[in-house]
């Protein structure tokens, strides 16, 4: 059950795009937009395929526990709001506050991201995120 729990709150902390907003405040603002998406796919594929240190294993896994909770609680006001333009609000303060949890646990968002993406099909890692828990 945890394990779904932990797919479950990465994959919404992707869906929200916060590895986005951190590779657009990180490109230059000169480049083109093109660019910046190959280089910031390059940078996500790098991540994803080195080793996943224990250190940042077991950050994630405190800052996944953290999101879950602020996922929690945005997906409940979400889910009573009716207005579309207060439901982006909430889901760009939602976003702004899992970044802020994430960057707490002394990780960025692309590598909270990359080990969410890589969590889905890597059973090892898999297995070391249960035993971390």
């Amino acid at each position: 059950m945890n394990k779904l729990k932990t797919l479950t709150a990465a994959i919404t902390f992707a869906t929200f795009g916060m590895g986005a907003t951190a590779v657009m405040a990180q490109a230059p603002a000169s480049a083109p937009a093109q660019q910046n998406g190959a280089s910031a796919q390059q940078f996500e594929q790098g991540q994803q395929a080195g080793p996943i240190t224990d250190g940042d294993l077991k950050k994630f896994v405190e800052a996944n526990q953290d999101v879950a909770k602020v996922r929690d609680e945005f997906t409940q006001k979400l889910n009573e709001e009716t207005d579309q333009e207060k439901a982006q609000q909430l889901q760009m303060q939602a976003q702004e506050k899992m970044l802020a949890v994430v960057k707490d646990h002394n990780l960025d968002a692309l590598t909270y991201n990359a080990i969410a993406s890589r969590i889905q099909t890597d059973t090892e890692l898999q297995e070391r995120v249960s035993a971390l828990q």
